[in-house]
């Protein structure tokens, strides 16, 4: 049977499900992420085909989304089963609609195996919540860019909300977000967490304020790929 499983790896070398990790070790093709743990691809089985199609946007050497589809096509044509391996959860801004769409036409069945956000492991990190049921009834997941470059979203729905607000990819356009969070009524004295890298020897943590977040994703460096949680949860 032709079959593409997309799994989310978790961050770190011990979060990935046990679903998942079955599921990898029977794979006869694997095609894995930049941000997959080290330990992660060394239990990828030695009778796989290993491909890194790891993506950097700030990179002229990133793989462009139509090659991994390639790759797809390619080794589902072949009659192999392919594992999709990624970095935190396959489900959350990690285009994997987009690969499932791809093996359909394939003539392949897809199976989505679940892993642990980044949003998650940086609250728990922190020994914080995304929710908290004295305060907090909901969390919000938003990307900090568009396909196009753009970040636009109903700032004002956000601001008024009183739910957790998470940023994906939130460097770049960190400053803007916290400005238009403010100018639609969101203190700036809300609290914020950024986490870089996490679970990896680049990590990089930081607890701050929604009116001082842009200046220090401004004035220090913090690596590609980031998240930041907005709200009074992580307070």
């Amino acid at each position: 049977m032709k079959e593409l499983i997309i799994i989310g790896a978790g961050l770190g070398s011990g979060s990935i499900t046990l679903d998942g990790l079955n599921a990898l070790r029977a794979a006869d093709a694997v095609l894995y992420d930049r941000l997959v743990h080290e330990d992660i691809i060394k239990m990828i089985p030695d009778t796989a085909v290993k491909v890194s199609v790891g993506k950097d946007p700030y990179s002229h050497n990133c793989i462009r989304q139509e090659d991994i589809n390639s790759i797809i096509r390619e080794h589902i044509a072949e009659g192999k089963k392919v594992v999709r391996l990624k970095g935190g959860d396959s489900t959350l801004f990690a285009r994997s609609l987009e690969e499932a769409e791809e093996a359909h036409r394939c003539g392949a069945v897809t199976r989505i195996i679940p892993g642990v956000t980044s949003a998650s492991t940086l609250a728990s990190k922190m020994t914080k919540a995304l929710t908290d049921r004295r305060s907090v009834s909901g969390c919000v997941f938003i990307t900090g860019h568009l396909k196009n470059g753009e970040c636009q979203h109903n700032w004002k729905a956000l601001a008024e909300l009183g739910m957790t607000i998470v940023v994906y990819m939130g460097v770049k356009n960190g400053g803007y977000i916290a400005g238009e969070l403010m100018k639609n009524g969101m203190s700036g004295q809300t609290p914020c967490l950024i986490g870089s890298r996490l679970e990896s020897a680049h990590e990089k943590l930081c607890v701050t304020t929604l009116s001082s977040l842009g200046q220090i994703l401004t004035t220090e460096e913090y690596p590609h790929p980031a998240t930041i949680i907005i709200g009074e949860s992580v307070g």
